[in-house]
């Protein structure tokens, strides 16, 4: 479950970069970002890809945490390279929705624990 949350936040991390990229926000959001919310992603994306790598430590380890947070984040952005040319609106609904299903699986094996 915590290995969702991984690839999810990873995901997300990702998208939140691609967004923060003048290049990509036209095409998948059909304007520019105001720069506060450029901001707001340039800082979000680095942010998810450290929750994807908590949450591989959280559940694997020091030792294998790192190995499963570098597969995840290659099948992260694997997901978004083939997403982004052929439906490029649907790149930021599944960055966000990722987030939040990410939160919530380890929300659930939070409370799974105690």
């Amino acid at each position: 479950m915590i290995h969702l949350a991984t690839l999810l936040f990873a995901y997300a991390g990702f998208v939140a970069i691609c967004l923060s990229m003048a290049k990509h926000q036209p095409e998948i959001l059909g304007r520019k970002l105001t720069p506060k919310e450029h901001q707001q992603l340039r800082i979000g994306g680095p942010l998810g890809l450290g929750a994807s790598y908590a949450s591989a430590v959280a559940a694997s380890g020091w030792k294998f945490g790192s190995v499963h947070w570098i597969g995840a984040i290659m099948l992260a952005a694997l997901s978004l390279t083939l997403l982004l040319p052929y439906r490029p609106k649907w790149t930021a609904p599944a960055g966000a929705g990722a987030a939040f299903v990410g939160g919530m699986l380890l929300a659930s094996a939070a409370l799974l624990s105690i």
